[in-house]
């Protein structure tokens, strides 16, 4: 009887984890399908959808003087674009491929997991990121997060094993030099994959895998030379290529956008970083605990392949976050960039285990506890705590609380309350004071449940309770994946992503508002736009022509410079915008907008205003286009 129950489980095991899988799958593809028509169009899918409409049209080519501004790489533009010209430009066949290549993410992550580790390893990694809305939420938006997901997982997949065929590498190449071509941020793939390719692959595979990747990186940017180099001078030291000075922005004139973004809100923007990708990170944390010795690993291709992915993972964490966190074009941007690489630490970690290091030494559990310390505290979250639980009376009465004044590190005599110390020595008003004595307590409180929590993860793990003939660390980390996984969905962890949430068909809402501006706007109508965060609207819109450098709004929006140098550039000012709006036949503004300075200059011109259009959603407010014209 024995004997027949195991050999029924060895045959059925195989089949149960395909069965996980596949129900998986089933649950990313409900999830992937909902937040495509749910979720609030933001202004790079407009300006990806738009831009690359024009370019595959012939209306404009990229980098072209005088054009929209193209500030990414050319493939950015031209692969949405090309959807929207074989499908018809509008949101739902933009929001279609980006499903599907959410899709074809998923399936090369099964792929390459099940290759590397077992089936159990492909169905943990396909629920990984089935139980994390924000990870589908980012990939269900017609942005460059899913289309590079999906390249990066089908690239390593191509380039790792012990044996790969020469054809195989050479499409690894060929996809990472799509990836640089695609997004710049991407191009360290494309030289650490090389790098790779001849460590563990020989001279001859090398060579060949660099002739075709980098061949089609130069290709892509002679065909678009030299106004590629636009992307290069923006991110290539000054001081170090002065003869790209011709690419580079302009700079005359000061940026309006500029996020201003406090310390404590960078803080937020790491926390949510945390929060949104756990798994994967928490994933990386075991790889990197679990690292075996050099002697340990039992093949090398692994310790290889292993090495390559770690680098790449560094790599791509520290240039993001310092791009995001440490400047202030989108602070808050740093969650989003981490979907760009999200399936490397799945790999990394299926890599290590099998080798994993069975004796840790007294240095790792010490990191262990530190990070395991913080991950817990900080993944609680200060958005969870505010919305959660406003501030109570309790808290104002502490800013309230009269405490010795300071001045020069020394008491000096009479008291201030303490939101006047915060206000004096910090510059903050008595509501942030608020805010910010609330926010630290709520993580004070989160750092004591995070110490209980981690000391009953410790206490599970030495009582063997989980998995007991397994070492320590072990269970400890198994038990906070575990952990992790299951709390995915809620508000602690991915759940909690909520910025462009509607509950809405946001394709229908664009497409009836995109219907009405094109009855409204005259065949062959230039059109002054400020109609929303996204320009998605505009691809209803037939026969028009617009100013081009205002799809990406207050971002090219500059005070001042250089009117002739900012246009040819692809940005604007107040004295372009004045003499758009006074040859332009209709302007269409979102209401919400109208609260900026455009409304005082519709105020100070003769321009009539025609009955607004109907709200796009009802679960944002002001969300109606008026409708001017100009009188002389």
């Amino acid at each position: 009887m024995i004997e027949t129950l195991r050999d029924w489980r060895a045959r059925a095991e195989p089949w149960l984890a395909e069965a996980l899988a596949l129900a998986g799958a089933f649950v990313f593809t409900l999830q992937l399908r909902t937040y495509a028509l749910t979720q609030l169009s933001v202004l790079d899918e407009g300006a990806y959808l738009v831009k690359g409409y024009w370019f595959l049209t012939g209306q404009y080519t990229p980098y072209q003087d005088f054009g929209p501004l193209t500030n990414h790489m050319p493939l950015a533009f031209l692969i949405p674009g090309a959807v929207q010209a074989w499908f018809g430009p509008g949101l739902g066949p933009a929001r279609a491929f980006a499903a599907l290549t959410a899709l074809i993410f998923l399936l090369g992550l099964f792929l390459l997991v099940r290759r590397l580790g077992g089936r159990w390893w492909a169905a943990a990694a396909v629920l990984a990121v089935a139980l994390n809305p924000a990870m589908i939420k980012f990939y269900s938006v017609a942005v460059t997060q899913g289309l590079i997901a999906a390249m990066l997982v089908w690239t390593l997949w191509f380039a790792l094993c012990e044996e790969r065929r020469s054809w195989h590498l050479m499409v690894a190449s060929a996809l990472a030099a799509i990836m640089a071509l695609t997004r710049l941020n991407m191009t360290p793939v494309l030289l650490l994959l090389l790098a790779y390719i001849f460590w563990q692959h020989g001279r001859k595979a090398g060579l060949q895998a660099s002739a075709l990747g980098l061949g089609i990186w130069l290709l892509g940017h002679a065909l678009y030379w030299p106004g590629i180099l636009q992307m290069w001078a923006n991110y290539l030291p000054e001081a170090l290529t002065p003869f790209l000075a011709d690419f580079r922005d302009p700079a005359k004139g000061l940026e309006s956008w500029r996020s201003n973004t406090s310390l404590f809100g960078r803080w937020t923007s790491f926390l949510e970083g945390l929060r949104f990708n756990f798994l994967p990170l928490s994933s990386a944390l075991a790889a990197g605990l679990l690292w075996p010795r050099r002697k340990e690993w039992g093949a090398e291709w692994r310790r290889k392949a292993a090495v390559f992915i770690a680098v790449l993972l560094v790599i791509m964490l520290v240039a993001h976050a310092v791009v995001s966190l440490g400047g202030e074009y989108c602070v808050f941007c740093f969650p989003l960039y981490i979907s760009f690489f999200s399936a490397l630490p799945f790999i990394l970690l299926v890599l290590v285990w099998p080798d994993r290091s069975a004796d840790p030494s007294r240095v790792r559990w010490a990191a262990l506890a530190l990070i395991l310390l913080f991950a817990l505290a900080a993944h609680g979250s200060l958005p969870l705590i505010s919305s959660q639980f406003p501030p109570a009376n309790w808290v104002r009465g502490i800013a309230l609380t009269e405490v010795p004044r300071i001045e020069g590190l020394r008491f000096q005599e009479g008291t201030v309350p303490l939101w006047g110390l915060l206000e004096g020595r910090f510059g903050l008003s008595y509501e942030q004071s608020i805010e910010g004595i609330h926010a630290l307590l709520g993580n004070l409180l989160l750092l004591l449940g995070g110490a209980l929590l981690g000391w009953a993860l410790l206490a599970l793990a030495r009582r063997g309770v989980l998995w007991p003939n397994r070492p320590r660390l072990e269970r400890v980390l198994g038990l906070l994946l575990l952990a992790g996984l299951l709390l995915s969905p809620s508000g602690m962890l991915g759940g909690g992503y909520r910025t462009y949430d509607c509950g809405e068909n946001v394709i229908d809402a664009y497409a009836r508002l995109g219907a009405e501006l094109d009855e409204r706007v005259a065949d062959g109508g230039l059109v002054f736009w400020r109609g929303g965060r996204s320009a998605v609207p505009l691809l209803y819109l037939t026969d028009i022509q617009t100013f081009p450098t205002q799809l990406n709004g207050d971002y090219t929006y500059r005070l001042g410079g250089d009117s002739a140098e900012l246009e040819r550039y692809g940005l604007w000012n107040e004295e372009l915008m004045q003499r758009w709006l006074r040859v332009a036949d209709i302007i269409l503004v979102e209401e919400d907008l109208l609260r900026t300075w455009l409304a005082e200059a519709l105020n100070a011109a003769n321009f009539d205003e025609s009955q607004p259009t109907q709200p796009l959603v009802g679960c944002r407010e002001r969300t109606a286009i008026a409708i001017y014209t100009y009188q002389p």
